[in-house]
């Protein structure tokens, strides 16, 4: 821990701002996210309603993801999430204070398109603005604060309805106005967070849109080839991961309610365990990395969940159930940054972008899908072959990755993989 408080002292200031930035941004999100499926409820709207809701969401975040990569090499990093954070802040106000469903929707699709720039401009800003050989910790600390801050905001969300209608002089139940105040003022939280983008330095002057286009020019036709290679197979990865893990967390939930017979106050203990884990052994990503190479780290993480769902299928049970959250969580956390650094260093810098937001793309459209015909196959036949699809899609998209990757020309010469890691422990900072 000692070294992760000198490392990140040692950062850019601007990289540190920008922590700040997403520690604050993603408190309001875990808020928002525990609270408003229960605010649409209180406005008397049912689940249908709330699927339509969550499934536009979800579309124009993949339509975001799809123009993610032009907007920042037209406008910058800097200029496009300072306009992304706009319409998200403006969106999720919005949604806190109308009540006609149709306007709703309207702001559902602004709500989605926003939310993808919190999402995907984390490794972006770190390639841009992270010396080269602190990357690695540099994402680790990102994705782990952001847990630790979703689980923050997801524990303030569920103590806060209560507090508002106990401070009002309200009896009973908290009503449609104590969760539309928490609502606001998870957003007022995250909307703090713009003022930190705002003391930024070299990011907001950096001309990364004109560094990017003198990169492409120079580019020759062979590495172009392979740039598109390379990039469709990270979106194909994630559409396809996305296809099997649809059909299960958007009901993990009701799994735990229904099937294991756990109370909604237990299901919210059971994610916040699951997050607090992964944040605090997120931070283990560069070690993992360096010691077993990305691709192998890669291949392991995805694969290590697996037993326990399907151990699900056999016997189902609470402390199993608690125990397949925990370790995906986990996996997810420690995955990420070692995955989305492999990704940021085999690519360009002009595909960079492109990458995370095409990838974004893939996984929401991925996950709509999957999760319509999941909640179809639950209905039917139970939760046990969701299991059995989620397990059969994390596997093949963990092999197409590994297997494509490892014949990679950069991976076999040795320039990339785990001499590559290693190496960059030992470069002086940029």
């Amino acid at each position: 821990m000692k070294s992760y408080i000198a490392a990140l002292s040692a950062l850019p200031r601007d990289l540190k701002l920008f922590f700040l930035f997403n520690i604050l941004a993603n408190i309001g999100f875990g808020v928002f996210q525990l609270v408003f499926n229960l605010y649409l409820v209180k406005l008397e709207f049912r689940e249908d309603y709330i699927g339509l809701f969550n499934g536009i969401q979800t579309v124009f975040m993949a339509l975001a993801g799809l123009t993610l990569g032009a907007t920042i090499a037209r406008l910058g990093i800097w200029p496009s999430l300072i306009g992304g954070m706009l319409l998200f802040f403006t969106a999720s106000y919005l949604v806190a204070l109308v009540e006609q469903s149709i306007v709703l929707l309207m702001i559902s699709a602004m709500y989605g398109f926003g939310l993808c720039f919190l999402f995907n401009f984390s490794m972006p800003f770190i390639l841009e603005f992270a010396p080269a050989n602190e990357r690695a910790r540099a994402a680790a600390i990102t994705f782990s604060g952001q847990s630790l801050a979703i689980t923050l905001g997801s524990l303030l969300g569920g103590f806060m309805p209560g507090i508002v209608h106990r401070l009002t002089g309200g009896e009973g139940d908290p009503g449609v106005t104590d969760y539309r105040i928490t609502l606001i003022a998870g957003t007022v939280i995250a909307t703090i967070g713009m003022v930190p983008l705002f003391l930024m330095g070299d990011a907001r002057r950096s001309r990364a849109a004109q560094e990017l286009a003198r990169a492409a020019v120079t580019e020759s036709p062979v590495e172009r080839r392979q740039t598109k290679r390379d990039l469709s197979v990270f979106v194909l990865v994630a559409g396809v991961m996305a296809l099997g893990v649809g059909t299960v967390i958007p009901f993990y939930n009701v799994f735990l309610t229904e099937e294991i017979g756990v109370s909604s106050r237990q299901v919210g203990y059971v994610f916040a365990f699951g997050s607090a884990a992964a944040a605090i052994i997120g931070l283990s990503s560069p070690w993992l990395s360096k010691r077993a190479g990305p691709l192998d780290a890669i291949l392991g993480l995805r694969m290590v969940m697996l037993p326990a769902y399907l151990l699900l299928i056999i016997a189902p049970g609470y402390a199993l159930a608690i125990f397949a959250h925990a370790i995906r969580q986990v996996a997810i956390n420690v995955n990420w940054p070692i995955d989305s650094t492999f990704m940021g260093e085999i690519l360009p810098p002009r595909a960079r972008a492109t990458a995370f937001g095409w990838r974004s793309g893939a996984w929401n459209l991925g996950s709509a899908i999957s999760a319509l015909a999941g909640g179809a196959i639950i209905v039917r036949w139970g939760y046990s072959p969701t299991f059995v699809i989620m397990v059969v899609f994390t596997a093949l998209s963990a092999v197409i990755f590994t297997v494509y990757f490892r014949r990679h020309p950069r991976v076999v010469t040795g320039e990339l993989g785990h001499r590559a890691v290693v190496r960059s422990s030992e470069e002086p900072s940029a």
